[in-house]
Formats: C-alpha cells, sequence, structure tokens
C-alpha cells in the first residue's frame, strides 16, 4: 500500500472500486460527440437536443445572452441563440458542460484543474484547425479537454491525493507524472485509463488519455496514425497551457521570446520532426487562454 502522507492511504486498487460508482456521463455527450459543427445539419440536430434537456436549452439561452454576446439585444429563441452563439463554440461548450455535471470542483486548485482542462481543449482545437491531420477540431477539443480526466477523477474520489502531489511541486507535465508516481504509486493517466473504461468512452478518447505522457508513442511504428496526431496535438497543448500557468509573465514577452519559449520548453525529442504552428498559436494564445477563462465563467467552475 502507498502512503501519500502520514494521515491519508490510497491505492490504485481502492481508486479502481470507487470508480465504478461514479454516474456516468450525461447522454447527450455521447450524441455531441457524433456532431459535426460544419454540417448542415448541425443546428437542426442541436435543436432538437437542446429541445429534449431543458437544463440544456436554458444554458445555451442563458451564454446567448451574456455579455459576450448581448450587444444585439437579449433573445428568448432557442435557435436564435443557437445562431448568435456559433457552431463551434456552442459544440465545444456543450462536450464541456456535460463533463462538469459529473466533476464538480469544490476546491480552487480542482477549479484550477478544469481552466488548465479547458485551455489544453482550446489549444488542441486551435492547432487541429490549422494542421492538416485527420484529427477534426471538436475531436481535439474533446481530447484536450478529457486529457487529465485522471485528476478530476482524484480531486472526485481521493483528493488530498492531489494536494500532497501539489505540496512536492512540479513545473512540467512530465514532472507530475514522476512527482505522482513518487507520492502516490500510480499516476492520473492510468486513473483515466481505468475511468474511460468505465464510462465507456470512445477508444480514440480512451487511448489518448491514457498515453498523453508517452512522447515516444507520437513515432512509434504500431501506434495508428490518428492517435500519433491526437497525441502529438495535446502534449503539445498541454505543455503550452502548464508553460503560462508557469511563466505568468509570458503577458509581457516579445512575440519572438514567446516562440522561443514555446520552442524551449513544449517540444519534445521523443517526437522526432514535426511541424507544428508554432507561430500561429502563439499569436492567438492570448485569445485562446482568455476564451478558455470566459468558458469557465459560463460554466460555473
Amino acid at each position: 500500500m502507498t502512503t501519500t502522507s502520514s494521515h491519508h492511504q490510497i491505492t490504485l486498487e481502492r481508486i479502481s472500486r470507487e470508480i465504478e460508482q461514479l454516474p456516468l456521463l450525461p447522454g447527450v455527450l455521447f450524441e455531441l460527440m457524433k456532431c459535426n459543427p460544419e454540417d448542415e445539419s448541425f443546428y437542426d440536430h442541436m435543436l432538437a437536443l437542446s429541445q429534449s434537456d431543458p437544463p440544456l436549452a436554458t444554458f445555451i439561452l442563458s451564454y446567448a445572452n451574456s455579455a459576450a454576446y448581448n450587444r444585439a439585444g437579449r433573445i428568448d429563441d432557442l435557435q436564435a441563440a443557437l445562431s448568435r452563439v456559433g457552431s463551434t463554440t456552442i459544440l465545444e461548450l456543450l462536450l464541456a458542460l456535460s463533463v462538469a455535471k459529473v466533476f464538480i470542483p469544490h476546491r480552487d486548485t480542482q477549479k484550477a484543474i478544469w481552466l488548465h482542462s479547458l485551455e489544453v481543449a482550446n489549444i488542441s482545437a486551435c492547432v487541429a484547425k490549422i494542421i492538416d491531420t485527420g484529427v477534426k477540431p471538436s475531436t481535439a477539443y474533446l481530447c484536450g479537454l478529457l486529457h487529465d480526466i485522471g485528476r478530476f477523477v482524484l480531486f472526485q474520489l481521493a483528493p488530498d491525493a492531489l494536494n500532497d502531489t501539489d505540496a512536492k511541486g512540479w513545473s512540467s507535465p512530465t514532472e507530475l507524472v514522476n512527482v505522482e508516481q513518487e507520492v502516490v504509486g500510480f499516476n492520473h493517466a492510468h486513473v483515466g485509463y481505468l475511468t474511460c473504461k468505465r464510462l465507456k468512452l470512445p477508444a480514440q478518447v480512451t487511448n489518448l488519455i491514457r498515453y498523453h505522457h508517452h512522447y515516444s508513442a507520437v513515432r512509434h511504428p504500431k501506434v495508428p496514425q490518428e492517435l500519433k496526431d491526437s497525441l502529438l496535438i495535446v502534449q503539445f497543448a498541454d505543455d503550452l497551457s502548464v508553460m503560462t500557468e508557469v511563466h505568468p509573465e509570458w503577458k509581457t514577452w516579445s512575440h519572438a521570446e514567446l516562440i522561443q519559449q514555446i520552442r524551449q520548453n513544449c517540444i519534445h525529442e521523443a517526437w522526432g520532426p514535426q511541424t507544428l504552428p508554432i507561430e500561429e498559436v502563439a499569436a492567438q494564445l492570448p485569445m485562446l487562454l482568455q476564451k478558455a477563462a470566459n468558458s469557465c465563467k459560463a460554466l460555473g467552475l
């Protein structure tokens, strides 16, 4: 048995048992996974989903009438609300809302994990839009959102494990995994994999979560190309989000210095030669992080 502190004990076996008691993700999440914001039928599908789920409809109307959107006046029509917010934003928000209904943060450290996950989701979607891979931006967003679902589970089932890990200190995703292994005896990627099995998430998402700290998997010959692409995108976004947290002074950096720091802190040799849109992402970074903060506020996190 691994001891997390002198007062608390936690084992992977116990976590595995308690994962079985977690509520399932709302069924609407699996419907949303099938949606493509580029499809002509997207708004009709969203309208049908929203009309069948009153809390969902209320959320959409509230967001459409928030300060960011209500310059044109208040609206009470669901179809108009969907059009006002836009297909991509509404899909991303509803994906996050579906997860937030299960993993509700109560402490500041838990809220910080949510903000990080939303930042990774937004950066991942941005990268997927720019580079030419088979990963849809909506899929990249979901993978980024859920990449740390193991940490979500730990803050639900064993918050002291998170406290002990954070008390030890870490400054990069790689260090986090090492600290977790040392302090707790297992890491959040393993917990995330067990959670995905319980929640019956698609294989692509499950494998992404399981291997999102395995940087050499990006060029492993037995890893499917779509998973390689997803891993590269999320790993890059993960490092970038953590870098901005560790270096809050990044906002004062010049564009050239930001690019240099991204190359230094967010690129792994284990990936081998890769083409990432570093300059484009650097230019959009303030907007992407602000969008994540706005989503946190809208979701009440």
